[in-house]
């Protein structure tokens, strides 16, 4: 639905001025909607609406988003922003920021980004395994973190267990790599050195080699890949030295590495899992950073938050990014439920998030990324789309869908857990206006396609026995979908409908060649009464 706009109050101040220009310059750049307006801008609808409401003067920021979505002069309406905020606080208004301040730590939430080692101080909730984590490390000479695409893997490396080595004094060495398509270029390097022998002038070094699954997903090179497995295996294993190693890996590729290394498995077992955050510390994770910035934090908004987020995979690069949003909406020295609305709330943040993912991917790669969001939204009404989570096996793996896949997990707009690919935020399919309209032309379709993709399964597990595959109608449907566009078969699929298309077509055979054989039988019968009837007659005049 498009989001209403709210009627001006009638006055004649400078802020219901500009206000009123700023709908005119909306209205002659042809009324676009605030959703689209907000896709333009790359900013929250919520935000483009406040601004044009009247109620108060938006941020300088917001301003600029608003003009250059409409094609307005930017520079002049910066002028004339200054100049309202002016009369605004000559009045005794406060002035609303002209910009998010240089330093980050002036905003004490980060947005969707990982925490660094020095952003400790805006670090809660993962206490308790930052403390599991360091114990491990203690007594082990490699410990492998795993969990789903945005549980917080890198952030609990960074700010919790690198920070803490640092608070306890820790004199050695403390390297975190990726490993990137070439990973012999910089991590083999070091794993080469730990199995050498000591560092000089080290007590300990600490290696944390993050995003392995990297080995995986961005080396091409088989060769490379099983020389720096070889390297970890030898650096894990090895006694020369004093270093520790930290594996974090993601759990969708996490048994994927150990089959990788067999020999070395024993490295990978027993992995720390980084899970959901429980509702009592996303409470700290949402109040604690803006308390310690010198901002109360209603507690409308924190149980607001709490209760939109608690037990969503993906929940806590969505909650910094809104939190941040927030922030910068604030009035004073209050962080209110009213500044999240102003902001746009989760819904506009998720709208944003998949429509940028979206627009990153390569033109050629749009109608994949069609077909693989819309097998993640179940169609439960006409208008109404709802979360379903879809087994990687379910899916291709080849480069295209492999693409999409992390580009959307990176988005943070879908989570990647050992064995599934689910929406990271059950408000994915219903606001995400771009999935909403596919859904809305093809629901009927897209219920045929995941009857296809269940029957799919259900024989491939069954070990394809013939008796699960389709017949008459069910056949027909499906090959007629699979026929048009945006209705792109996976493999199994494929093979499903091929091999019920061959048991149909033996069917027609069988069926066809039991109908020539009565007409054959008929003819005889035929033409043996014939035969006897003529010879009856004969006998008869003889």
């Amino acid at each position: 639905m498009p989001r209403q706009e709210q009627p001006l109050e009638q006055g004649d101040t400078p802020l219901l001025r500009f206000a009123a220009d700023l709908r005119r310059l909306r209205d002659e750049a042809g009324g676009p909607t605030y959703r689209q307006l907000a896709l333009r801008a790359h900013t929250s609808a919520a935000s483009l609406s406040v601004a044009a409401s009247g109620r108060r003067l938006p941020t300088l920021a917001v301003t600029l988003a608003y003009v250059g979505a409409c094609g307005g002069d930017v520079g002049g309406w910066e002028r004339r922003w200054r100049d309202v905020a002016s009369a605004l606080a000559a009045a005794g208004h406060p002035r609303p920021p002209e910009a998010v301040p240089g330093d980050r730590h002036t905003v004490p939430y980060l947005g969707a980004a990982p925490f660094g080692p020095g952003d400790s101080p805006w670090f809660f909730g993962r206490d308790a395994l930052v403390t599991e984590l360091r114990e491990r490390l203690r007594h082990r000479r490699v410990v492998t973190v795993t969990g789903a695409s945005g549980a917080g893997k890198t952030s609990l490396l960074n700010a919790g267990l690198i920070a803490r080595l640092r608070a306890e004094g820790h004199r050695g060495r403390v390297v975190t790599l990726t490993p990137g398509p070439c990973p012999m270029r910089e991590a083999g390097r070091w794993l080469t050195r730990l199995g050498d022998g000591p560092f000089p002038d080290d007590e300990e070094t600490v290696v944390v080699i993050d995003q392995f699954e990297e080995l995986i997903t961005a080396c091409r090179s088989p060769a490379e890949r099983a020389r720096f497995l070889g390297l970890l295996e030898s650096a894990g294993t090895s006694r020369a030295g004093h270093h520790r190693i930290v594996v974090c890996t993601r759990t969708d590729l996490h048994d994927r590495c150990l089959g990788r290394l067999p020999a070395a498995s024993a490295l990978f077992v027993d992995p720390l899992v980084v899970g959901p955050i429980p509702p009592e510390e996303l409470h700290r994770v949402i109040a604690e950073p803006a308390a310690r910035a010198g901002c109360a934090p209603e507690h409308a908004l924190v149980a607001v938050l709490t209760a939109a987020t608690a037990g969503q995979p993906g929940a806590l690069p969505m909650l910094s990014a809104v939190l941040k949003e927030t922030w910068l909406h604030r009035g004073g020295h209050a962080l209110t439920l009213t500044a999240l609305r102003a902001a746009g709330g989760i819904e506009d943040w998720i709208d944003r998030s998949a429509e940028a993912a979206y627009a990153g991917l390569p033109d050629a790669l749009h109608p994949r990324a069609r077909d693989l969001l819309l097998r993640l939204a179940t169609a439960n009404a006409p208008t109404a789309l709802g979360p379903r989570a879809v087994a990687l096996s379910d899916l291709d793996e080849d480069a295209a869908t492999r693409a999409v896949l992390e580009r959307f997990a990176r988005a943070r707009v879908v989570t990647l857990d050992r064995d599934r690919a689910v929406w990271s935020h059950t408000a994915v399919p219903r606001s995400w206006t771009r999935l909403a309209r596919w859904a809305e032309t093809g629901s009927e379709d897209w219920r045929v396609h995941r009857r296809l993709a269940e029957a799919a399964r259900a024989w491939h597990d069954s070990g394809r026995l013939p008796g699960r595959l389709y017949q008459g109608a069910d056949l027909a449907e499906a090959r007629a979908l699979c026929g048009r566009e945006h209705h792109e078969p996976t493999r199994r699929e494929r093979a499903f409908l091929q091999a019920a298309a061959r048991a149909e077509s033996a069917r027609h055979r069988a069926a066809e060649a039991t109908r020539a054989r009565l007409r054959l039988q008929r003819r005889l019968i035929v033409g043996l009464a014939a035969l006897v009837v003529a010879l009856a007659a004969a006998w008869a005049t003889a």
